[in-house]
């Protein structure tokens, strides 16, 4: 996805805007408040510097809060959607109005891939500390993963460095390994991620595997595509440490026993796109390609489009089309 300067430039001239009619009102506080200040006692004067940063306080609180519900009233200006896209389905949704922008085909179940492995990584934070210790084991490693850079039998993780990495490079190993040591057996723990995502309300999400693997005809996890935007916007306030390192083409990950630097994020335009929040690329053969991200729209207005069934590179002009179609609303 290109840059889009009109946007930086909006944004710049938004924030500016706000900030600078804060400090107004911060200044006719100071202006009414100082002269009377040069004629008290040094007890006096604590008292009302006291009360002034307690005006400005309030003041700036309540300005956030009508810029927010003002953001939030504020409704994107649909345009025409753009043709040729490969996607047996998919949604744009509007996090903070709770609206479906643009969608097709958003109720129909199909298979996630390793998109599922952003509800590993939910569940495994929901089931335990960050800092749970997780031990390398061979024995769960897949000798077909060729996506593992640096991990070998015996090192120790903290869980949270193992869901950043496993989430940007997309290694199944890494998510076999968490599942199988948080509960007795890979088995239990998927049946914990179904239980987790029904107990937020949702309804279509199946899992049979931590990874989203499939194996031979039985689908590794399936679900919607609006189903799953509203469970990636959740998971982003959930866990938004582990998924924001999935914003960049390569990534560093720094964990107490190993620094692994520059490893290749398998959304490789993450780079390229403004405002970038989280993202998870998806692709098996049963499923073809999927991609979820979530970006700002605007200050606080996270969007996050969704892309189910699509191709291996398809699914990368599919997101980038819809994302353009987001972008050049407010124009």
């Amino acid at each position: 996805m290109k840059q889009k300067g009109d946007l930086i430039k909006y944004k710049s001239l938004r924030n500016l805007g706000i900030i600078t009619m804060i400090a107004s009102i911060f200044f006719i506080v100071s202006l009414e408040t100082v002269p009377r200040l040069l004629s008290k006692s040094p007890l006096d004067i604590n008292k009302y510097s006291n009360l002034i940063n307690k005006s400005k306080r309030e003041i700036f609180d309540q300005k956030i809060v009508e810029v927010n519900e003002r953001h939030k009233a504020e409704k994107i200006q649909k345009k025409s959607l753009p043709e040729n896209i490969v996607a047996k389905s998919y949604v744009v949704y509007d996090v903070r109005n709770d609206e479906i922008l643009y969608s097709k085909n958003p109720n129909t179940v199909l298979p996630l891939a390793s998109l599922t492995k952003v509800v590993t990584a939910a569940t495994a934070i929901n089931l335990k500390n960050a800092d749970t210790r997780i031990t390398v084991k061979s024995d769960l490693m897949r000798e077909d993963e060729k996506l593992d850079y640096g991990m070998v039998e015996g090192q120790i993780w903290k869980l949270s460095d193992l869901l950043k990495y496993g989430l940007a490079i997309s290694s199944n190993s890494s998510m076999d390994i968490i599942a199988s040591t948080i509960e007795k057996t890979n088995y239990s723990f998927v049946s914990k991620m179904n239980d987790y995502v029904k107990s937020l309300g949702f309804k279509n999400f199946r899992f049979n595997s931590a990874s989203g693997l499939d194996y031979g005809e039985v689908l590794g996890g399936v679900g919607t595509a609006e189903e799953y935007a509203k469970f990636f916007a959740k998971s982003y306030e959930f866990i938004p440490e582990i998924m924001s390192y999935t914003t960049n083409s390569r990534v560093d990950i720094r964990s107490d026993y190993l620094n692994l630097l520059q490893i290749p994020n398998t959304n490789i335009y993450a780079s390229q796109s403004v405002g970038l929040l989280a993202s998870k690329t998806g692709f098996t053969d049963l499923a073809g390609g999927n991609l979820a991200i979530m970006f700002d729209y605007d200050i606080n207005r996270p969007i996050v489009i969704v892309v189910l069934g699509s191709t291996l590179e398809d699914r990368f002009e599919d997101v980038n089309k819809l994302y353009k179609t987001v972008v050049d609303s407010r124009k």
